[in-house]
């Protein structure tokens, strides 16, 4: 090779280098805009995630505010309708002190116990049937098997306790006796 040839090979390769250098510079410079975009839109990510978790947060406390307020006024309610069934309950006792008249007394007492029923329905309980009803026991609780000749078997016959429901919801089974 002569050294015409080196030179011209020595610029060819500087020229290329050159625009290697360029290239590199420019790929580079594009590559840090992206890598700019992408770390911004990371970070919007990131803020709008931490926005939303401290918005579920606050929803979270504010369901459970809500529900604990919603209980508290349903019990002020519950509360308001007993008060007039206890005041009815003391003036009752205030009369039995000062009268001997039992049948008044039994006849105000039924009355008492007939409001209180009242205001049991209004939130929803019901009384559960039993008596001569077949046994189910979602709703009784056997506590007794007794033999009676008139009754078929598996048929409630006696009932010591009476059962309740709310809303279709058992709150207390029926204590029963059940025919064998």
């Amino acid at each position: 090779m002569t050294e015409k040839e080196v030179a011209e090979t020595g610029e060819k390769s500087s020229d290329a280098k050159k625009r290697t250098k360029k290239r590199t510079e420019r790929g580079g410079e594009r590559l840090r805009k992206e890598l700019e975009k992408y770390k911004t839109e990371l970070e919007e990510g990131h803020d709008k995630y931490l926005r939303l978790a401290a918005d579920f947060d606050n929803y979270k406390k504010r369901t459970v505010r809500e529900f604990s307020d919603l209980i508290q006024s349903a019990n002020e309610e519950l509360i308001l309708q007993l008060i007039p069934v206890l005041d009815n309950f003391e003036r009752a006792l205030d009369a039995a002190k000062s009268s001997d008249d039992f049948d008044s007394f039994h006849k105000g007492v039924e009355m008492i116990h007939q409001q209180l029923k009242d205001v049991l329905e209004r939130q929803g309980v019901k009384e559960i049937e039993a008596l001569g009803e077949p046994f189910d026991p979602h709703k009784h609780e056997a506590v007794m098997m007794v033999e009676k000749d008139k009754s078929p078997s598996e048929i409630v016959v006696e009932e010591m306790e009476r059962g309740y429901m709310l809303n279709d919801r058992v709150l207390r089974p029926s204590k029963v006796a059940v025919n064998k």
